[in-house]
C-alpha cells in the first residue's frame, strides 16, 4: 500500500510539476540558497541598494530608474574586470581558463596565486565594496535589459566565482564539494521586488548603457495620423524607434484550439439570370475595365493698368550784387560787354580812351536752383493665367470570357448564376493545461504590405518655372540678366529710353556804338529736329554768353513748340535760364524762334530732352519677350513630352504592381495561413523580447579578401542562442489568433484598409485588420525559462547557453520539424490490431492503463484518453471507450472503441499515437466567396473527399 501511495504521488507530481509557480519571497532563506546565489544577501547590501529597495516597495519607478541610470554612468559601477582590482582580475581570468576542468587543488592554487587573502583578511571592508558594487551593477543592468550586452563582461559568472571564494574563506579555507564545477553553474537570484516592476517604464537600450544620456522614462506619443481640419493622412515621417518595453502576463489555461476543414461548396444566393428567347442566339462578352481619371484645372486672373501723373516744381533763389562805378575819361566811345556763365551772371564795362567819361555797371547774380518732382502713379495689374493639368490613368483588364447561347431551334432558356458559398466543419480540441501569453497586436498586416511596396524608379521631369516677367517689365537695366536667365540668343539691343539733342543758338543782332545807336529788335530761327520714334518733353540751356548795349530795355527770348514755351532773359537780371521747361511731347522738325532786343551778340546751347515713344518701346520689349516665350515654349514642349513618357511608364508600373498584388492576395489559402502565422510570430517576438530584429546581422555582405558574404562567427553564436530560445520556448504552430475590424487601427488608414481585396475571406480580414488577439502557448517544461526572461531579459535561465542533448529542456531538430508540419501527436507504447469495417481495435503489449497500486484498470488514465484523438495509419479517429481484454491475463491487452468503423484494410502490429481531446460536438458554418456558378442540373459543386455526385 505504501508503494501504491508513492506511485500516486509520483503520478500527481508528473501532472502538476510544470504548472506550479513558486514566488521567491515565500521560500525560507535556506531554500532560496539551495536554488542559487542571492545577488543581495543580508550581509552584502549597500546603502544604495537599501534605498533602491525602499523605492521599489513604494513603487516609485521614476526615481528608481533615475538613480539606477545615474549609478551606471557613475564611477561606482563595475564596467570592466579591472574595476574589481588586480587580485580579482587575475583570479577570474584563471578560473575562466580552466572552465569545467577545475578541481579543488586547482581552485586552491588560483586563490593563493591571486593573493585574495589581501581582500579577505587584510582589507576586509574592500570585499564588501567590491561585492556590493558588482551586485548593484547586475541589478541595474537587469532593470535596463542590458545584462547580456555583447561587449559586457560576464557579470553572473564573476559573481558566482566571488561567492565561491567568499565561501572558501568563511569555511576556514576548506573547499566545499568534491565536484566544485557545479557551484559555478548556480543561478544568480535577483530580489523579487525588482522583477515585478512594470517594464513599460523601462527603456530599451540600443547601445551600451553607460554612454547613454537623457531621461529614459520620457517618451512622447507619436501620432499615427496628421490631421488638418477636415482631412487627415498617415504620418509617414520617420520617427524614433520606441524604447518602452512591455511585460506580458503568463496564464495557465486549457488550450482550446478550433480546427476546421472544407466540407463542400454550395450554391448560394442568386447572382444573375440570363434569358435567351426561342430562336435567339445571344453572345455575351465580359470585359473588365477599370478607369481612374484625375482632372485638375487652375485659373488665375490678374489685371494690370498703370496710370502715372508727373508734377514738376522748379525753385530758384537769386542773390544779386550791384556795383556802380563812375569814371571821368577823355574817351568819346564807350562799350559795354555782358558775359554770362551758368549759375553766375557777370557784367563788366571797359573804356578805350581815358579822356572820356564812362559808366561801368557790374551786376553779380548767383542763382541757386532746385527741382522737385512728384510722381503720382495709379497701378492696376491684370494678368490672366490658366494652368490646365490633365492626368488620366487607365487600368484595363480584358478577359476574353465569351458566353454563347444558341437557341435558334430550342425553347426559351433561362441561365441562372448563383453565388458559391464554402461549407466548413469545425471542431474544438483541448491540448491540455498550458502556460500561455495572450497579446493584442495593432494592424498585423502593416509590415507585410509595406515590404511589397515598390517605388517607381522613373525620374520625375522638372517643370520649367512659370514666366515671372511680362513685356512691360523688360528694361535696359534688367535685359542682360534676362538673357542670362533664359539663355537667349540674337536679342535686339535695347534703345535709349531718353536722349538729349543740342540746338546751338548764336547771333550778333546789335551794333555796339553807344546808346544812340542801339541794335533794337532782332528775330531769327534755328532748326530743331526730333529723332524718329522720340518726342521732346523738356528743354534747358547751357553755355550761356550774352552781350548787350548799355542802357535799359535789354531782353532775349528763345521759344520752341506749338505752345511757345521759351527760355528768356530780361534787363534787370530776370530770367529762367537756370530752369527746365516742359514741352508738350513734340515730334518731327521744329524751329527755335529767337527774339532779341538791344542785344549785341549771344551764344546759347539749347538742350532738348527726348523720350522714346511708347510704340517703339513696346516693340522692343515685345521682341525680347517673344525670344523669352520661344525658349520657354520649347522647354515646356520638352517637359510635356517627358511628362507624358513618365506618366505612361508610371501607369505601366502601377498596372504591373496591381497585377502582382492581386496574385499575391489570391494565393492558396494554405499559403495565406502561413503568412498570417509568420507575421504574428514576428510581432509576438518583438513584443516579448522588446527588440525589432535590428541586431541580427551576423552575415556580412562583403568581407576580405574576396568581398564575398561571410558570417561573423561570434555574432552568429550570440544571435543563434537567442533565435533558438524563441523558436523552441513556444509552440508557434499551436498559436491561436482572431482578427478584429479595421476601425481599431489608425483612422486615417481606414479607407486604404477597406480597399484590400482577396478571395480568401480570412486573409482579407488579415489585410483589413486594425487589431489582432493572439494566444501563444509556452512549450511544456519551458515555463521557468520564459518567466525568467520576462523578469530579467536573460535567455536560457540566465546562462545564455541552449540546453545540451539529454537535458529535459532539449528539443531535437526532428521534434521541431514534426511541429512545423502540424504533428503534435504523442507516440504511444504497444501495437494495434485493426479490422476493416469494425469500430474496435485491440491494443497489445501495453500495461499503460493498468494501475498496479489498486490492481485495477486506471480510471484516471482511461478517462484522460476518452474522447481523445487516436491516429491509426495516418487517419484520425476518436476514442469512445477503453476496456481491458480479459482474455489476456497479463493486463497488457485493451479493447479500444472508435467513434466510427475502421476504414483501411485489416492489419496487425500497427504503431499508433494520440493527440488532443475532442471538446463538444462539431459544427458547420458557411463562408461566402466571390465565385459564381452557372446552375447545371447535370453537374454539382464539389464535396470532399471528391466523389461522383448527382443532383
Amino acid at each position: 500500500m505504501q508503494n501504491s501511495n508513492k506511485l500516486k504521488t509520483k503520478a500527481m507530481s508528473e501532472l502538476l510539476k510544470i504548472f506550479t509557480k513558486r514566488p521567491v519571497e515565500l521560500l525560507s532563506a535556506s531554500d532560496i540558497q539551495s536554488f542559487g546565489i542571492q545577488s543581495h544577501p543580508e550581509n552584502y547590501q549597500s546603502e544604495r541598494f537599501k534605498n533602491w529597495k525602499k523605492l521599489c516597495k513604494e513603487n516609485n519607478k521614476t526615481q528608481l530608474s533615475l538613480e539606477i541610470k545615474e549609478f551606471l554612468q557613475g564611477r561606482e559601477s563595475i564596467k570592466k574586470m579591472e574595476d574589481l582590482g588586480k587580485e580579482w582580475t587575475k583570479a577570474i581570468t584563471d578560473f575562466r581558463l580552466l572552465g569545467n576542468k577545475i578541481d579543488k587543488n586547482k581552485a586552491f592554487s588560483i586563490i593563493k596565486e591571486a593573493r585574495l587573502d589581501i581582500v579577505f583578511e587584510k582589507e576586509k571592508s574592500l570585499y564588501f565594496l567590491q561585492r556590493t558594487a558588482l551586485a548593484d551593477t547586475i541589478l541595474s543592468l537587469v532593470q535596463v535589459k542590458n545584462l547580456r550586452y555583447p561587449t559586457n563582461i560576464d557579470y553572473l559568472s564573476i559573481l558566482a566565482q566571488m561567492d565561491f571564494v567568499d565561501k572558501y574563506y568563511k569555511d576556514n579555507m576548506s573547499l566545499p564539494d568534491k565536484n566544485i564545477s557545479r557551484y559555478f553553474e548556480r543561478r544568480v537570484l535577483i530580489p523579487s521586488c525588482f522583477s515585478k516592476l512594470d517594464q513599460c517604464d523601462t527603456e530599451r537600450h540600443s547601445e551600451f548603457p553607460f554612454l547613454e544620456v537623457g531621461n529614459p522614462l520620457l517618451e512622447t506619443k507619436i501620432p499615427g495620423c496628421i490631421n488638418d481640419k477636415c482631412s487627415c493622412k498617415p504620418n509617414n515621417n520617420c520617427v524614433p524607434q520606441s524604447k518602452c518595453c512591455a511585460r506580458p502576463r503568463i496564464d495557465i489555461i486549457d488550450l482550446m484550439v478550433v480546427k476546421d476543414y472544407t466540407k463542400c461548396y454550395q450554391a448560394g444566393d442568386l447572382s444573375y439570370i440570363k434569358n435567351v428567347l426561342e430562336g435567339e442566339e445571344l453572345t455575351t462578352k465580359h470585359r473588365r475595365f477599370e478607369k481612374t481619371e484625375e482632372y485638375t484645372e487652375t485659373e488665375e486672373e490678374i489685371k494690370q493698368f498703370e496710370e502715372k501723373y508727373l508734377q514738376t516744381e522748379d525753385k530758384a533763389s537769386l542773390q544779386k550784387e550791384v556795383e556802380n562805378i563812375v569814371k571821368q575819361d577823355s574817351a568819346f566811345e564807350a562799350g559795354v560787354t555782358a558775359n554770362a556763365d551758368w549759375g553766375t551772371y557777370k557784367i563788366q564795362a571797359d573804356s578805350k580812351y581815358s579822356t572820356n567819361q564812362s559808366k561801368s555797371l557790374t551786376n553779380k547774380e548767383i542763382i541757386n536752383t532746385s527741382r522737385g518732382v512728384i510722381d503720382q502713379a495709379t497701378k492696376r495689374v491684370e494678368e490672366k493665367v490658366r494652368t490646365l493639368t490633365f492626368t488620366r490613368r487607365i487600368f484595363e483588364t480584358e478577359e476574353t470570357n465569351e458566353h454563347s447561347f444558341n437557341n435558334v431551334n430550342g425553347a426559351n432558356i433561362s441561365g441562372q448564376y448563383l453565388y458559391v458559398n464554402k461549407l466548413s466543419r469545425a471542431q474544438v480540441y483541448n491540448y491540455g493545461r498550458k502556460a500561455v501569453i495572450e497579446l493584442t497586436l495593432p494592424e498585423p498586416a502593416a509590415l507585410y504590405k509595406k515590404l511589397f511596396e515598390s517605388d517607381f524608379q522613373g525620374v520625375l521631369p522638372v517643370k520649367p518655372a512659370a514666366l515671372d516677367v511680362t513685356a512691360p517689365m523688360i528694361t535696359p537695366e534688367n535685359y542682360k540678366s534676362l538673357i542670362s536667365k533664359y539663355n537667349l540668343k540674337d536679342v535686339p539691343a535695347p534703345p535709349n529710353f531718353f536722349i538729349e539733342i543740342t540746338v546751338p543758338l548764336e547771333g550778333e543782332p546789335g551794333d555796339p556804338k553807344g546808346k544812340n545807336n542801339k541794335s533794337g529788335s532782332w528775330t531769327s530761327s534755328f532748326p530743331c529736329i526730333i529723332p524718329a520714334n522720340y518726342a521732346g518733353i523738356s528743354m534747358r540751356v547751357v553755355n550761356i554768353r550774352l552781350n548787350y548795349n548799355e542802357g535799359g530795355g535789354v531782353s532775349i527770348n528763345a521759344s520752341l513748340g506749338p505752345n511757345g514755351d521759351s527760355m528768356w532773359h530780361q534787363d534787370g537780371g530776370l530770367n529762367n535760364l537756370g530752369n527746365v521747361v516742359s514741352l508738350p511731347a513734340i515730334e518731327g522738325n521744329h524751329s527755335v524762334n529767337v527774339h532779341a532786343w538791344d542785344v549785341t551778340n549771344f551764344k546759347w546751347d539749347l538742350i532738348v530732352r527726348c523720350k522714346l515713344k511708347d510704340e517703339a518701346k513696346e516693340q522692343w520689349q515685345t521682341s525680347v519677350f517673344s525670344k523669352i516665350t520661344e525658349v520657354y515654349d520649347k522647354a515646356m514642349e520638352k517637359y510635356n513630352k517627358e511628362w507624358a513618357d513618365y506618366q505612361k511608364a508610371k501607369e505601366e508600373f502601377d498596372k504591373k504592381e496591381e497585377e502582382l498584388k492581386r496574385e499575391r492576395y489570391n494565393q492558396n489559402p494554405f499559403i495565406h495561413r502561413e503568412i498570417e502565422k509568420i507575421e504574428l510570430k514576428r510581432m509576438v517576438i518583438s513584443y516579448i523580447s522588446c527588440q525589432f530584429f535590428d541586431g541580427f546581422d551576423a552575415m556580412k555582405n562583403r568581407v576580405e579578401p574576396c568581398g564575398h558574404p561571410q558570417m561573423n562567427i561570434k555574432e552568429a553564436e550570440q544571435q543563434g542562442n537567442f533565435i533558438q530560445f524563441f523558436e523552441q520556448a513556444f509552440n508557434w504552430n499551436l498559436m491561436i489568433y482572431i482578427f478584429y475590424p479595421y476601425f481599431w487601427g489608425k483612422k486615417c488608414s481606414w479607407a486604404d484598409q477597406m480597399k484590400e481585396e482577396s478571395n480568401d475571406l480570412i486573409f482579407k480580414k488579415f489585410l483589413e485588420a486594425g487589431s489582432c488577439r493572439v494566444l501563444v502557448p509556452i512549450r511544456d517544461g519551458y515555463f521557468d525559462y520564459v518567466s525568467y526572461f520576462l523578469s530579467s531579459g536573460e535567455i536560457w535561465g540566465g546562462t545564455g547557453i541552449p540546453p545540451l542533448p539529454n537535458d529535459p529542456h532539449y528539443v531535437s531538430i526532428a521534434q521541431e520539424i514534426k511541429e512545423q508540419k502540424e504533428n503534435f501527436y504523442s507516440d504511444r507504447e504497444g501495437s494495434l490490431t485493426v479490422t476493416n469495417a469494425s469500430n474496435t481495435v485491440v491494443l497489445n503489449n501495453s500495461d499503460y492503463y493498468w494501475d498496479y497500486g489498486t490492481s485495477t484498470a486506471s480510471s484516471l488514465k482511461i478517462n484522460a484518453d476518452t474522447d481523445r484523438e487516436i491516429i491509426i495509419d495516418c487517419k484520425v479517429y476518436r476514442i469512445v471507450n477503453i476496456v481491458e481484454d480479459t482474455s489476456v491475463s497479463a493486463h497488457t491487452s485493451w479493447i479500444i472503441t472508435l467513434e466510427r468503423n475502421y476504414e483501411a484494410a485489416t492489419a496487425t502490429d500497427l504503431k499508433w499515437s494520440t493527440g488532443a481531446i475532442f471538446v463538444g460536438a462539431p459544427w458547420e458554418f458557411v463562408t461566402p466567396t466571390t465565385l459564381t456558378f452557372l446552375r447545371d442540373k447535370s453537374k454539382c459543386l464539389p464535396c470532399y473527399p471528391l466523389k461522383d455526385c448527382k443532383e
